[in-house]
């Protein structure tokens, strides 16, 4: 059996679909032959199991929700369902993931680099006081730097 999970998919089962889950399971069988050589190939191929997930509210965030998926689903999860701001926190979450890992080997120069960038200041969700002209202003890098070097590192580099 082969579930899928597929944040696009909202509309009854054709042909054209049926003929992609059977191509999908063979090539599915191929590497399973690969990686254990003593599996042998079925004569039906795998059975295509549409599971219940969330989908996306755009056509551009594919990745961002396999990913959210890979992380949260099991097969008793009732997930709800995306809106773009969740995406683009989910987004934000995993640059900052990526940029601080400890297997990053440019983790330094990335963050050297993000103190040059703008930031987003005009939050909808911030009272502002007065109207701002541009939408940017210099980064607050203290939480990124002190997550990929540690404390000692985000002192240094304030001063």
């Amino acid at each position: 059996e082969l579930l899928v999970l597929d944040s696009l998919f909202d509309h009854a089962f054709d042909d054209k679909r049926r003929l992609v889950d059977i191509y999908v399971g063979k090539i599915i069988e191929d590497m399973l032959n690969i990686v254990i050589p003593t599996y042998h190939h079925t004569d039906t191929g795998f059975q295509c199991c549409y599971t219940k997930v969330p989908k996306q509210p755009n056509n551009d965030d594919c990745g961002i929700c396999v990913i959210n998926l890979m992380e949260s689903w099991t097969e008793n999860s009732n997930l709800k369902e995306y809106n773009n701001e969740q995406l683009n926190e989910m987004r934000r979450n995993l640059v900052v993931e990526i940029a601080t890992s400890k297997y990053n080997t440019c983790r330094v120069e990335v963050l050297q680099k993000s103190l040059a960038l703008p930031q987003r200041r005009n939050n909808p969700n911030r009272e502002k006081k007065k109207e701002v002209k541009t939408p940017f202003t210099a980064p607050n890098t203290k939480e990124i730097t002190k997550r990929a070097e540690g404390k000692r590192a985000a002192e240094k580099e304030r001063k």
